[in-house]
């Protein structure tokens, strides 16, 4: 197999959930769009990929591809097979044996699953219209009840759950219990209050702005309402090149809410497969030390003798470097109590102000200085959730210090304890998931944090492990950092390890998960993605490929 079928079929095909498209203008747009430019056929079936289907991957993936040093003719050879890739195995899984034994059978709990994750991305699409009516309308955020409709982004803490243990030195596998309900009701359109009659008219439809504006007063979702309106007007509009029977709103809307479940229902049938598959795969002791092994071998020739080059492998992605040649780095978490997006706005509009000289650089600085002391942050329960508890950076910052000072000089007991200090106050929920602290140089040339965080790292990191930092000001907001630990090298030579040996070397001082975890999720994802490829491999096989460069021609010009 070609170095390019290689790239095609390794491409986790579970990730190519893609929701936005291009537009293209021409004198027949609707016939240029549904013109088939590849196709995968045998004697049974016919997999066809559209021009427009082409579009939108493209858009999405060529970038990434031709960086990665592709030619745009490679690329567009990727692209295409990786949409036919989709298109057969999905349809693998959706008939896979009868429908009566069909493991991947979608179950009212999956569907709605699905249906879920369409309601919440047209949420999200109506959100993005609520800046642009508040402006248009003349309003301010007093002014109407504004409604919540995005999930809490944050989650309380929880202990790390092991996919498997050690006991007596061998790996067992840990039983989980299955709690989904599968006959849980299909989630019902909460979008249909949104509609309404239209005088007499039997079609469903909208009002007027000015009638939508009346409502403001009576109903919180007046707004929405609006944000509603603007949406199916961008979505006429975008398929205008198309011919249907019913153009009214309603009719449109449930279009593309189709067109987003199709995408989530082939979404899920490809979750069902990996969450199938791991649940009946024997994981092999050998495989996950040969794959540590090899890796520290590898990194070893790397790095032993280039030490720029850890340093530089450290400073892109110190997730992925586990042989540390020097004590050149150290590890430290953090707290931000960061801008919000109105002060966000105010900086950028100062910036602004700067560059237009309608106010110097140091009246910009004034004036962030003052935004500064308004910084706060509202506290969250055990589970995630906001109380009506909101305190200063300055208030969080005393409540750290009279917190970590009950446990002394127990370093690991004051990282535990800040850690849940993190959950209940931090504004950035992205830290809380990553499986690493943050990973800072002694030598600030390496720096991969802006200049002010990486500087105080270094001033924290020398008062000792588990000390925290006073109020660290950035672009984000205000930062208190505590020196967590230093990165471990669990082998040196990479031999000998034993799977002990890994389950000692935790990735994150406040956090269970050990190198072993995830040496075991890196094995079975390459091995889930081993089979995967295999089977894709087969069902093409005794197919007959084509993809049409003369109507691709324009994306594969300049290779």
């Amino acid at each position: 197999m070609n170095k390019l079928s290689y790239i095609v079929l390794a491409v986790l095909i579970l990730t190519m959930s893609v929701f936005s498209g291009c537009s293209l203008v021409t004198l027949n747009q609707e016939k240029y769009m549904s013109q088939i430019v590849a196709s995968a056929s045998n004697d049974d079936k016919t997999y066809e990929v559209t021009m427009e289907e082409f579009l939108t991957y493209y858009s999405n993936y060529a970038s990434t591809y031709i960086q990665n040093g592709m030619t745009n003719s490679e690329a567009t050879e990727a692209i295409v097979n990786m949409i036919l890739n989709r298109k057969i195995f999905v349809d693998y899984l959706k008939n896979y044996g009868s429908s009566d034994n069909n493991v991947y059978k979608l179950t009212n709990a999956d569907i709605n699953d699905c249906w879920t994750e369409v309601y919440n991305y047209v949420y999200e699409q109506l959100d993005s219209y609520e800046a642009e009516i508040y402006t248009d309308w003349g309003l301010t955020q007093d002014e109407a009840t504004e409604e919540t409709t995005e999930e809490n982004e944050f989650v309380g803490r929880e202990d790390y759950e092991h996919e498997y243990i050690l006991v007596n030195g061998q790996l067992q596998k840990v039983e989980k219990e299955d709690n989904v309900d599968e006959n849980v009701a299909i989630n019902p359109n909460p979008f249909t209050q949104y509609f309404w009659q239209e005088s007499e008219s039997s079609q469903k439809g909208f009002t007027t702005v000015g009638a939508v504006k009346t409502k403001i007063t009576e109903f919180s979702d007046g707004i929405r309402e609006e944000e509603m309106k603007r949406f199916i007007k961008d979505l006429t509009k975008a398929e205008s090149y198309k011919t249907f029977d019913d153009n009214t709103a309603w009719a449109v809307f449930e279009r593309e809410l189709e067109r987003v479940y199709e995408i989530q229902e082939d979404n899920k049938y490809i979750e069902k497969y990996e969450e199938i598959f791991n649940d009946n795969y024997l994981i092999s002791e050998n495989d996950i030390l040969d794959l540590f092994n090899s890796t520290i071998k590898s990194q070893k020739e790397l790095y032993a003798n280039d030490i720029e080059a850890y340093n530089n492998a450290m400073k892109s992605d110190s997730t992925t470097v586990y042989y540390h040649p020097t004590q050149g780095w150290f590890y430290v978490s953090h707290l931000l109590i960061g801008f919000n997006d109105e002060q966000t706005a105010l900086i950028d509009e100062w910036d602004a102000q700067v560059k237009k000289g309608i106010i110097t650089q140091a009246e910009r600085d004034a004036n962030v200085e003052t935004l500064r002391t308004q910084l706060t942050a509202t506290a969250r329960d055990s589970e995630g959730n906001e109380t009506s508890v909101v305190k200063s950076a300055q208030e969080i910052l005393n409540e750290v210090n009279s917190t970590l000072a009950v446990y002394g000089n127990n370093a690991e007991a004051k990282i535990d304890a800040f850690t849940d200090l993190i959950y209940k106050y931090t504004t950035e929920s992205s830290f809380l998931t990553r499986d690493y602290d943050y990973a800072i140089p002694f030598d600030e040339e390496y720096d991969s944090m802006v200049e002010e965080f990486a500087n105080a790292s270094r001033e924290v990191q020398k008062q000792g492990l588990g000390s925290v930092s006073g109020l660290v000001y950035t672009e984000y907001g205000a930062h208190i950092i505590m020196f967590t630990g230093v990165p471990e090298n669990v082998s040196i030579t990479g031999e000998n390890t034993t799977l002990q040996d890994l389950a000692n070397v935790k990735l994150k001082s406040s956090s269970d998960k050990n190198m072993l975890d995830l040496f075991i999720e890196k094995v079975t994802k390459n091995d889930y993605s081993t089979q995967q490829t295999m089977i894709i491999e087969q069902l093409r096989e005794n197919m007959d490929i084509v993809i049409n460069k003369t109507k691709l021609k324009d994306y594969y010009k300049n290779s």
